[in-house]
């Protein structure tokens, strides 16, 4: 069962989002953490806390990104990309994986079948 609850995760970003949705990316992050290999046990005030960074990057980056881009130009691209560098730093610092962090997972790869035209 998640720690977090939406006014943990207010505390690491400024959304409209409304609270369920916000707890239904907490239950998302939390079973993630569960299953992530590598995430050293944690007391329950860290576990909130990675799980409300977890759920903040989530949002910066998928779920506010459409209002971030409404924005004043350039300035509101270098602020959203601070903020995720801070909020992935201290999610870090609290033992996120790189997997957790989304960090290689959108790496490109292609698998491309050539038909052999020797015999």
């Amino acid at each position: 069962m998640p720690e977090a609850t939406p006014t943990d995760v207010r505390l690491e970003i400024d959304t409209h989002l409304e609270d369920e949705k916000i707890e239904k990316v907490i239950e998302r992050k939390s079973r993630d953490i569960d299953r992530a290999d590598g995430v050293p046990a944690l007391d329950e005030q860290d576990r909130t806390d990675l799980e409300a960074l977890l759920a903040a990057l989530h949002i910066a980056t998928r779920l506010d990104r459409a209002e971030a881009s409404a924005g004043a130009g350039p300035a509101s691209v270098d602020y959203e990309e601070s903020m995720i560098e801070e909020l992935r730093s201290d999610a870090r610092r609290l033992g996120a994986t790189d997997e957790l962090l989304g960090i290689g997972a959108t790496d490109k790869t292609a698998t491309i079948g050539v038909p052999s035209t020797r015999d």
